[in-house]
């Protein structure tokens, strides 16, 4: 189920962005004009830390019934990011056999609470149970040597002897711009446990250096397409935020890589097209 195979490569040219074009509420990144740096991650903090999560589990008003709008294509496949195994939505709000609602923060990165950030649909996806259970709560990295994955999504040891997961190549920048996300969106949570492999506890960059240049390296690699739009603009319906680095997917340079001393402005730079 690869994305190449699903998805129009129109879909991957970026424009220059308007409000009408991606589908973003008017005004709603007129607070990033001008800042750089952490004083942008800043504002994006304050832009999107409130949400509307859903309950979490199964059920009317649910995380399922959320993938059911999020996660489900035009014949009820399910979109799984960390198999390539194949199953379908019955009814909304119903658990798919075999599959798990997967953290790509697990809540021991916290210390456990169920907060907004267990709930938040930007961190959860459907996911085939096996796998769930064999990437445990490690981080997300490069696997280097004993990989006990799936032959999609890989599960082993980095280049510094720690257990990390990595995800399939047609997947890499969705799930570099989500972490990007959940560090911005979550960054005052009190991090604990095997998180601190790639956080900080801070609020500016959060992100470990070696794990941001990593994702960065990712998310150019694999840009947003028409899946990974549509899925932020079905998430901004029910939560009421969005993840501004699928809407500009140069918003990362601007807050850890090559931009950080220029200035951003959501009205001249590039964001991602509508899905069609």
């Amino acid at each position: 189920m690869k994305k190449g195979k699903r998805l129009s490569a129109l879909l991957s040219v970026l424009a220059i962005c308007s409000y009408t074009t991606a589908q973003i509420p008017e005004g709603y990144y007129s607070s990033l004009a001008g800042k750089k740096g952490s004083s942008l991650k800043n504002a994006v903090y304050n832009l999107i830390k409130d949400a509307e999560v859903l309950s979490y589990g199964s059920g009317s008003g649910s995380t399922w019934d959320g993938f059911y709008s999020t996660d489900r294509l035009p014949n009820n496949q399910v979109v799984d990011r960390y198999s390539n195994d194949i199953r379908y939505f019955t009814s909304a709000g119903a658990v798919i056999s075999g599959m798990n609602i997967e953290h790509s923060f697990p809540k021991s990165w916290w210390g456990g609470s169920n907060n907004q950030a267990y709930k938040d649909l930007y961190n959860l996806m459907p996911c085939e149970s096996k796998i769930n259970s064999s990437k445990s709560n490690y981080p997300m990295g490069e696997v280097v040597s004993g990989d006990t994955g799936n032959g999609w999504t890989k599960v082993g040891n980095g280049n510094d002897g720690k257990k990390y997961w990595e995800p399939a190549d047609e997947w890499k920048g969705d799930f570099a711009r989500g972490y990007m996300y959940m560090a911005t969106c979550y960054s005052g949570l009190p991090w604990t446990g095997v998180g601190l492999q790639i956080l900080e506890k801070n609020d500016y960059p959060t992100l470990q250096k070696w794990a941001y240049d990593l994702y960065i390296k990712w998310a150019k690699a694999d840009m947003p397409n028409e899946l990974e739009i549509t899925r932020n603009n079905k998430v901004s319906e029910i939560q009421g935020n969005r993840n501004p680095f699928v809407d500009f997917p140069n918003l990362m340079e601007y807050i850890w890589g090559d931009s950080i001393d220029y200035a951003f402005d959501p009205m001249t730079t590039t964001c991602s097209p509508l899905p069609m």
